[in-house]
């Protein structure tokens, strides 16, 4: 009843206010974005497969996906210390590390359920009244990996660091972004290189053949095939097992008081 408890607290989080109003921006921003897109574009050159595979890439993977991922996965954590109430939250008869999994649970789905319903509305503001839901179906099946992953790093930074939220924003918007500009090895340390090729629309937008080069490594710099599906799902595994193993232990060994009184 205890982790019942802590999840549904942690589920409720996500309608405050400022949090919700957070969420409900990112999640009409793309939509907008394509009904901006269609309106200056001529209707015989209005292509809705480049609008939705363009926006979903760089804007609900590279942007909504991210930015939620950094609120929702140090939020999990740092709301506690800021909002004085972490002690009470360590008095729980429950043991800390299975805490901290409910609290990720309550921000992975308030993540995937507001990217989710992004992606959907995207495809209604390209397509219309029948929107092309093979794309869209592929995507919601990659959005929750992509959020587990993000959410499990970003809370792990929250256990181990002080400040959590300015470094969750420097890899999400800093390294994220510059790593495709730094020769092929240092993309494949980006997490959205391995999601481009799970959700592959960069590909699609440039219409590469099946069997020629993969157009998402070339426009993040890597080498050509470098990251193949199977190695994209392996190291996201192995990322987000990391993550959350390591976000688990520190909070079950290391101390936290409120940030006022710890300085």
């Amino acid at each position: 009843m205890a982790d019942l408890f802590i999840l549904k607290t942690s589920l409720l989080e996500a309608l405050k206010p400022k949090r919700l109003a957070t969420a409900l921006l990112m999640l009409l921003l793309p939509a907008l974005a394509a009904i901006v897109w269609r309106a200056v574009t001529p209707g015989d050159r209005f292509d809705p497969a480049e609008a939705y595979n363009t926006l979903a890439a760089y804007f609900v993977f590279g942007f909504t996906l991210t930015i939620l991922s950094v609120i929702y996965g140090t939020g999990a954590l740092s709301a506690e210390i800021e909002g004085r109430t972490i002690v009470y939250l360590l008095t729980r008869p429950i043991p800390r590390w299975r805490l901290l999994l409910m609290k990720l649970i309550g921000a992975w789905a308030g993540i995937t359920i507001t990217v989710s319903l992004s992606v959907i509305l995207l495809g209604f503001a390209v397509y219309g009244m029948k929107p092309e839901w093979g794309r869209i179906v592929s995507d919601l099946k990659i959005i929750p990996v992509g959020a587990l992953a993000y959410s499990s790093l970003f809370l792990f930074f929250a256990t181990l660091m002080t400040k959590p939220l300015i470094w969750a924003l420097l890899y999400g918007f800093g390294w994220e972004n510059i790593a495709a500009l730094f020769p092929s090895g240092f993309a494949r340390l980006s997490v959205l290189s391995y999601l481009r090729v799970l959700a592959p629309h960069l590909k699609e937008v440039v219409g590469a053949s099946e069997g020629g080069e993969d157009v998402s490594n070339i426009l993040l710099r890597a080498n050509p095939l470098a990251i193949t599906p199977t190695i994209a799902w392996v190291t996201v595994s192995i990322l987000t097992t990391l993550s959350l193993g390591l976000a688990l232990f520190c909070f079950s060994t290391r101390e936290y008081v409120p940030r006022e009184e710890g300085g």
